[in-house]
């Protein structure tokens, strides 16, 4: 999924147009999809690109990504409320932030403006990031958590250390 998603974001970028797109994980973000415009389709960077064109019915919304699916377009979210954030920036990465402060999601948005990259996770926005930048975290967060099953205080020989 994040070789569409890449390649949709490094057109948006280029072209100057603005996008959020937002990828659900643990948490359900079912709210968000009831009242938005259903899509259903498999994840293409056309598609993506179609979605956010200038103009297009649904390009000031936010999209929903589940799995390798874009459930819908069109998504409004609530925005945060932090007051740290830059003013100058705009209701796409204050979306992006609230939907990261309410759920586990990954918010990724390109800045109408100027083409910037930024990404909003654990409540958090990374603002500016190099394409580069940009690809690592993507495939960092979306890459499977490794979970660690063993004891770190036995030793391998299975003997019990403590005197």
């Amino acid at each position: 999924a994040s070789f569409e998603i890449m390649k949709a974001v490094e057109y948006l970028k280029k072209n100057k147009i603005g996008a959020l797109i937002v990828i659900e994980r643990e948490v359900s973000l079912q709210e968000y999809i009831d009242p938005a415009t259903k899509v259903y389709a498999d994840l293409s960077d056309d598609l993506l690109e179609t979605i956010f064109f200038p103009n297009a019915p649904l390009h000031d919304g936010g999209v929903i990504i589940q799995g390798d699916r874009i459930t819908c377009a069109g998504v409004v979210f609530k925005t945060s409320m932090d007051s740290t954030l830059n003013k100058r920036l705009g209701t796409r990465h204050r979306a992006a932030l609230g939907i990261a402060e309410e759920s586990d999601a990954l918010a990724l948005v390109v800045s109408e403006e100027n083409g910037r990259l930024s990404i909003a996770c654990d409540g958090e926005l990374n603002y500016n990031l190099t394409l580069d930048e940009f690809r690592m975290a993507l495939i960092e967060e979306l890459s499977p958590k490794a979970d660690i099953f063993y004891e770190a205080d036995e030793n391998e020989s299975g003997e019990d250390t403590h005197e």
